[in-house]
């Protein structure tokens, strides 16, 4: 008599991709404490170096990019997914070279708040158009997953845009779609479409609130800069990880039918 063999459990997902997994990883979907190291370190590094030296706006940047820039080094040298920190270390990049060019070190968050708006922009525009970005997002990870099957779920160890659709038990499918966008035609899914909708106003509102505090600060200049500093790590990951459980509860319970 042979055991049956067990089931592997779907690997832990980053970024908007663990709102789709079988249970909520908060520290998976963070990236784990490299990630998060990877995130908050270069920021914190900014913010030190111009606190101590007002004027020191040039070693301030490039202490900062030096941080990010070992974070990819590293992961290329044990070959991990690099997608998330090579994404990080272009967003340091422009960032310091706008910070560079106005001479200004609260510049050094202007691209992160012009990407803030972006993304409160897609999701309002999306519940306005009737198609939820979490719902879309799900889905086109629900399809993607159907399209790979079980030939690899890549890493895990990535917070931010980057996300694994997983397998086919791990994802946000409803019960009873035809499609990955049944959800949007099917009257029986009102529920879901609710649920949907409820999910990405949570999401605005985790951009929303950043931009809410932050875009005085910055507005207040120099003065203000290792404020903004704090406020961005603060409403950085530990928002979003709320903001991402909170959308979890809303949406696994269209997994479960």
């Amino acid at each position: 008599m042979t055991d049956s063999p067990r089931r592997r459990p779907a690997p832990s997902r980053s970024g908007l991709g663990a709102v789709g997994a079988e249970r909520y990883d908060a520290m998976a979907a963070l990236g784990g404490w490299r990630g998060i190291a990877e995130s908050v370190l270069p920021i914190m590094a900014f913010i030190s170096v111009v606190a101590l030296r007002p004027a020191a706006l040039v070693p301030a940047l490039i202490v900062s990019l030096s941080i990010s820039a070992v974070g990819l080094i590293s992961r290329l040298i044990q070959r991990q997914g690099v997608t998330q920190v090579m994404g990080g270390a272009a967003l340091a990049v422009i960032s310091a070279l706008w910070a560079w060019r106005s001479g200004e070190a609260s510049s050094f968050f202007t691209v992160g708040l012009a990407i803030n708006a972006v993304w409160l922009v897609a999701c309002l525009g999306s519940l306005v158009a009737g198609w939820p970005l979490v719902g879309v997002l799900l889905s086109l990870w629900q399809a993607a997953a159907g399209a790979g099957g079980d030939e690899g779920s890549g890493d895990s160890e990535t917070q931010g845009p980057e996300q694994d659709p997983g397998a086919h038990d791990g994802g946000a499918e409803v019960e009873g779609s035809s499609g990955p966008w049944g959800w949007r035609a099917d009257p029986a899914q009102r529920e879901a479409r609710r649920r949907y909708a409820l999910a990405t106003a949570v999401l605005a509102g985790v951009f929303a609130l950043r931009l809410i505090v932050e875009v005085p600060l910055f507005l207040a200049g120099d003065s203000a800069v290792a404020a903004l500093g704090v406020a961005r790590i603060v409403l950085g990951l530990p928002l979003y990880a709320l903001g991402l459980w909170i959308i979890w509860l809303l949406v696994s319970p269209l997994r479960r039918g």
